[in-house]
């Protein structure tokens, strides 16, 4: 045992007496590494083979045709997505819930509905707007609802069916929706900013017989001689300007255009209570009519959707996003696009429904400056337009000159490409990368929906672009592809597929998979056909959320072999 120490002494002893600063380096190099391959060893966000195979097919397809993709959600065999599933009050878990209406939404927001069976019962969400620079306003739920059940008396009263809502973001707009949806009138909601002639002429195709909107934002005595069936006219006016007279009635109207104001009408005629009308058996609520346009001013194309499409949508835009990661009452959401698209509005009552708090402002639209919206606040969840995101991407890009900071960007890219999201570390506070200023808290933001316009021309965000968004903001992103005729988005990202180098660079990545209340086949044209060995076509699109049932969108698309949806 004693030869056998002293072996092994001596062989300690012959190592150690060749030391010198190469070895020292060499075995601090080697400890390093190794330490470093432990610490940095993490499972991805998602596993590698659900992005592998991400929509589900059909397992026939029709000639000419492809097979039909689905949100793994709902395969085939399985009913599409129809609603919110709203539960009553103390039902048990395994009940199946009803789909809902827009009513259901607010009284969820009202706290009638609970959240879940933990929830305290009364428990109401939050809506907050934003004014200007400094101005922040939180609305008590309780007025709010009485505003709703006094707008939408007054316009049910002056026998209004078709009522155009003519505001940018406020809560002014949602009363008057959810206004409609309890009193019966449809809502028509019009991009603002709009040419005369171009209002005028919305006003007249849509059939609109009552209108919502700004003070000043529009000539009275003109478009009363102009939209002949227009006989109800409700001004919102700002605090600052409440000092003057917006009852006056232009002159040769006469009694033709009975006009009002809102914060008058809240006054004098407030609702004594905030019970809402309860809902009648076999009453079907009010559709909404939605104006798609590229951009203000634009040639449009008038969609109804019914209340049955925008609930499907609103149920599967819940559904599409993990479980751990859906809108909460701890989240802070922001609409930074207009609530005329319907994507931003559907997305805004899924919070609304999942009791985030909401905040809304007008400063919000295609291309608008994302720092600008949301100086005042600290989202966590926004939604914003492909312009918009593609803006903020080339300004955060530009800003980028030290070689430190791109080092840094490359960091966090090879992070995400290696399937997680990158976390704060030691190195990284020594040299962060850039950040866009988000917000009053920077890097609070965890959720960045972007929307692509089907036929809108707007910007293509590549996937490296879609991962450079990721570590400009901190945020995880969506992509979503919308179009006219289908509520909601015909497809989106998972929040998990942070892959880079997915398609060609300066076009668009893909769209993800289609979601869980609609379905998707692409039909033959002549140059672009369906075989054994890909999958192309023009998008057709089914399902309890389209207008109508079915449309074909006008697109050629293609689902990669990853079944994912992507223009081709």
């Amino acid at each position: 045992m004693a030869s056998i120490l002293e072996q092994v002494d001596a062989k300690v002893a012959e190592i150690l007496s060749g030391w010198n600063i190469y070895s020292s380096i060499l075995t601090v190099g080697i400890l390093g590494f190794v330490g470093w391959v432990i610490f940095d060893t993490k499972d991805e966000d998602t596993h590698p083979l659900l992005l592998a195979r991400q929509a589900v097919a059909s397992y026939v397809r029709q000639p000419g045709e492809s097979a039909i993709f689905r949100s793994p959600e709902k395969p085939h065999g399985y009913p599409l997505r129809t609603g919110l599933e709203v539960k009553p009050p103390g039902a048990p878990a395994y009940t199946a819930g009803k789909d809902g209406d827009l009513r259901d939404v607010w009284r969820r927001v009202a706290g009638e509905i609970p959240l879940d069976k933990n929830s305290p019962a009364g428990q109401t969400g939050k809506i907050m707007t934003v004014f200007g620079r400094e101005d922040i306003a939180e609305h008590d739920i309780g007025d709010l609802t009485r505003e709703i059940i006094t707008i939408g008396k007054h316009l049910q009263e002056h026998g209004a069916k078709r009522v155009a809502v003519y505001l940018p973001n406020s809560v002014e707009f949602l009363a008057t929706v959810f206004g409609a949806a309890f009193y019966g009138f449809s809502p028509i909601l019009i991009p603002y900013n709009q040419p005369h002639p171009v209002l005028v002429h919305l006003l007249n195709e849509t059939g609109a017989d009552a209108l919502v909107a700004e003070a000043g934002s529009l000539p009275l005595g003109d478009v009363s001689k102009e939209v002949p069936g227009l006989r109800q006219v409700i001004w919102t006016v700002e605090k600052t300007s409440r000092h003057m007279d917006w009852n006056e009635v232009p002159e040769g109207i006469g009694g033709k255009v009975d006009v009002s104001v809102w914060h008058e009408l809240v006054q004098d005629q407030k609702a004594p209570s905030t019970v809402l009308p309860q809902n009648v058996a076999g009453q079907v609520p009010p559709s909404l009519v939605f104006v798609w346009q590229e951009k203000p001013g634009t040639e449009a194309e008038i969609v109804e959707f019914t209340q049955n499409n925008i609930v499907a949508a609103i149920g599967a835009l819940i559904s599409a996003i993990p479980i751990t990661q859906r809108m909460s009452p701890s989240d802070t959401f922001l609409p930074a696009e207009s609530l005329t698209h319907c994507y931003t509005l559907c997305l805004t009552m899924a919070a609304l429904f999942s009791h985030a708090t909401v905040a809304i402002n007008s400063v919000a639209g295609h291309g608008v400056d994302l720092e600008l919206a949301a100086r005042n606040i600290s989202p966590t969840v926004i939604v914003a337009s492909a312009e918009t995101t593609a803006q903020l991407h080339a300004s955060t890009t530009s800003s980028i000159t030290s070689s430190l900071k791109k080092l840094a960007h490359y960091f966090e890219t090879q992070v995400l490409a290696a399937g997680r999201f990158p976390t704060e570390t030691f190195f990284n506070r020594l040299n962060a990368p850039i950040r866009a200023s988000i917000g009053t808290t920077p890097g609070k933001l965890r959720l960045l929906f972007v929307s692509e316009r089907s036929g809108a021309n707007t910007p293509p965000l590549s996937s490296t672009d879609l991962s450079d968004l990721r570590v400009y903001t901190g945020a995880r992103v969506v992509y979503a592809l919308t179009a006219a005729k289908v509520a909601g988005a015909v497809a989106q990202t998972n929040m998990y597929d942070y892959r880079i180098g997915v398609g060609p660079q300066n076009k668009h990545s893909h769209f993800g998979v289609p979601l869980s209340c609609l379905e998707v086949k692409l039909v033959d044209t002549p140059s672009h056909k369906t075989t054994d060995d890909q999958t192309l076509g023009e998008v057709v699109v089914r399902g309890p959320s389209v207008a109508g049932g079915e449309v074909s969108l006008g697109i050629t698309g293609m689902f990669r072999d990853d079944h994912t949806l992507a223009y081709v």
